[in-house]
């Protein structure tokens, strides 16, 4: 209260001015009784009957013939200071701004843009892989083989509100992802029996099984503004870097087979171009240079029900039944309803922070379509309640270079490397207790702890020749670091991991050195989109370990892949591609065999595949897509081998029969 006198000071000393402002104020002075100056509505309405100017003696004769230039009060203010009274002026409305003015003068610059897609797809699949042991007919060791036949859809809208006269770099933007039908199987999936013969409900299966909730979902929803040194992004968004080997929006339509999530984070990002704000500075040339500086800051999504800090003792048959891959409990823990309480549980969070430093020269080589692009994308992630602790740096590249003497043709290389680093509690890979007792790290009193280590690389290539808009050729290569003992001993025949990540007292580390490339980058139709997936699912999903497999691209695999596309008249496309690939390391486990170092060996070859596609773009701006996709693929060793019982190798027993598929899309972009 030592300083309330001056507030109330202040508040006195405003209200005396505004009674002076009052009393000051010519307009408030009533030209008809009960009446001051008609508003704007009321003075366009008198300007429809009247001319388009008010002259003085028009108002003269309407006043009586005189001008009053005696002083006069408002009535109430008497004591006020007085004010001559000045002559009618009309409102101050601009009358061209009325009248005369376009419409769409002074109007927010708010811009509607609305794009996406509808996909549908039809694929029929020879000798699928369905799970061991449902053919009496079939040994348990073998994959039994059907044929499948499915249709799936997917409407995709993409609306965006822009706020400036560019649309391209618009001063901000609110923009949306939404899904319908997302990819949700034709027909009644939803039952376990067979579909009555009249079924009128609709269901909302999707491609892996699992009914939607609902039909139509807001996917993302973000915002983009400048500022005076950048751009912010804040939002629910997609999240893109590179070839999309570590995170992968999803957008679009992809060449071979469908995009069937995307990455999308909670994120906050700055992006600026430094050498564009030193030259302004210093020079006033604020001209666009290619370099770019992004920071950002991600929160991931987490699992709503159950935390894996909370410990409960796995079943009564142990390790080998129920591997500590995921927690194991017998009463789920549920959030707290008391006010703003699970707000508070900040360590089970998953957040991340992103620097990203990029060079993209857009007006590099000869042509428009040429460009240069290259770039670090370096992650830190940390969760607090498994003492993870994660390290990606990400480097990527892509080039087009139009060469000098033949403008037609052009030189393409695109890539991309990450490595993981760090080590995690999530990835509790075992309960041997040669690694300690479940016990989450660090731990009080201090001793051994189930905390899994990472280290995993991954790399793609792809380099290329075109005759633009008449064929190009591309070789692709690629690897994915393999892991001979994926479950790092929780599963027999597999020993603790040896070597350099066992502890000076003989205890040893689990390490995963294995993880997939993200499954929108796809290779082929069949290897890894059908035949790897089934392998390493069999295996790990009786322990709650399908995170750890394959999920639908390269996986613990080299390959090599050239394809070629040529255009047969404009709008109409043949592409066709040939896969050979090898495993990176066996896990007998998954595999039939047990190979610590691959290189090229027979008992690591994984087969060959070769697709072929007809494309055909309808349509201004080829509005319609129709593609004919087909594909065989020959399993070999790495897939058809049988593991032995005796020994505790339980994996391989792929079909040796040819996988072959047709596949036919339909799309509208827009």
């Amino acid at each position: 209260m030592k300083y309330s006198w001056i507030a109330v000071a202040v508040f006195a000393l405003a209200l005396a001015s505004t009674g002076l402002v009052s009393a000051q104020d010519p307009g408030t002075v009533d030209t008809e009784a009960g009446k001051g100056d008609p508003t704007e509505k009321e003075w366009l309405e008198q300007q429809k009957q009247a001319p388009d100017e008010t002259t003085e003696e028009a108002w003269l004769e309407e006043q009586g013939g005189k001008i009053d230039t005696e002083v006069e009060l408002r009535p109430g203010t008497e004591g006020a200071a007085a004010q001559p009274y000045k002559p009618y002026e009309p409102p101050k409305v601009k009358k061209k701004a009325v009248r005369d003015r376009d419409p769409d003068e002074d109007i927010i610059p708010l811009k509607f843009h609305f794009h996406g897609y509808y996909r549908t797809r039809y694929n029929w699949v020879g000798n699928v892989p369905t799970p061991k042991g449902s053919d009496p007919n079939v040994s348990n060791q073998q994959f039994p083989t059907k044929n499948a036949s499915y249709g799936y859809m997917r409407l995709r809208l993409d609306p965006e509100v822009t706020y400036g006269p560019n649309p391209d770099l618009p001063i901000a933007r609110l923009r949306f992802t939404i899904d319908g039908l997302d990819n949700v199987v034709w027909g009644d999936n939803a039952r376990v029996f067979s579909v009555p013969l009249f079924a009128v409900d609709q269901s909302k299966t999707d491609i892996n099984g699992f009914d939607l909730t609902e039909s139509l979902k807001l996917e993302r929803a973000w915002i983009e503004f400048l500022v005076p040194i950048g751009q912010v992004r804040v939002g629910r968004m997609e999240s893109q870097w590179g070839v999309g080997l570590l995170t992968h929006a999803g957008n679009g339509l992809a060449e071979w087979g469908d995009f069937f999530r995307g990455e999308t984070f909670d994120r906050i990002l700055f992006a600026t171009r430094p050498i564009t704000i030193a030259r302004a500075i210093s020079k006033g040339d604020s001209r666009q240079t290619p370099l770019i500086y992004a920071f950002v800051y991600d929160r991931l999504t987490q699992d709503p029900v159950i935390d894996s800090t909370i410990g409960a003792p796995p079943d009564a048959t142990g390790a080998l039944n129920q591997a500590n891959f995921k927690p194991f409990y017998t009463v789920f823990p549920e959030r707290s309803v008391f006010p703003n309480a699970y707000l508070t549980n900040l360590d089970r969070r998953v957040s991340e922070i992103v620097n990203v430093l990029a060079w993209f020269d857009e007006d590099y080589g000869r042509r428009e379509s040429d460009e240069l692009f290259v770039g670090a994308y370096v992650v830190y992630r940390w969760q607090r309640s498994t003492e993870s602790r994660i390290t990606i740096p990400d480097v990527s590249w892509r080039l087009k270079h139009s060469l000098k003497k033949k403008r037609n043709l052009a030189i393409t290389t695109e890539g991309e490397f990450y490595a993981i680093l760090g080590h995690s509690g999530a990835l509790a890979l075992t309960e041997n207790p040669a690694y300690g007792t479940n016990t989450p790290c660090p731990r009080s009193p201090a001793g051994p702890c189930n905390r899994g280590e990472a280290r995993i690389y991954n790399v793609l290539a792809r380099i290329g020749l075109m005759d633009e808009g008449n064929w190009s050729t591309q070789l692709e290569g690629g690897y994915a670091s393999g892991d001979y003992n994926i479950t790092s001993g929780a599963l027999p025949p597999n020993e603790l991991e040896p070597g350099p990540d066992c502890v000076a007292n003989g205890t040893c580390k689990p390490t995963l050195t294995t993880r997939g490339f993200n499954e929108n980058v796809k290779v082929g139709l069949l290897m890894f989109q059908v035949a790897q997936k089934a392998v390493t699912f069999q295996a790990l999903n009786p322990f709650n370990a399908v995170e750890l497999g394959a999920t639908g691209s390269v996986w613990n695999a080299k390959y090599f892949m050239p394809s070629f596309r040529f255009t047969i008249v404009p709008g109409l496309e043949v592409h066709t591609q040939l896969l050979v690939a090898w495993a990176a390391e066996l896990d007998p486990w998954i595999y039939g065999n047990k190979v610590t170092s691959c290189g090229f060996k027979s008992e690591c070859f994984y087969g060959w595949e070769a697709d072929l596609a007809l494309r055909a773009r309808i349509g201004a701006n080829d509005i319609v897509w129709i593609d004919l996709e087909t594909g065989m693929m020959q399993p070999y060793r790495a897939f058809t081998d049988v593991g032995n019982p005796a020994e505790g190798t339980f994996g391989g027993g792929l079909s040796s029969d040819w996988l072959w598929t047709v596949q036919i899309r339909a799309a509208m972009v827009f």
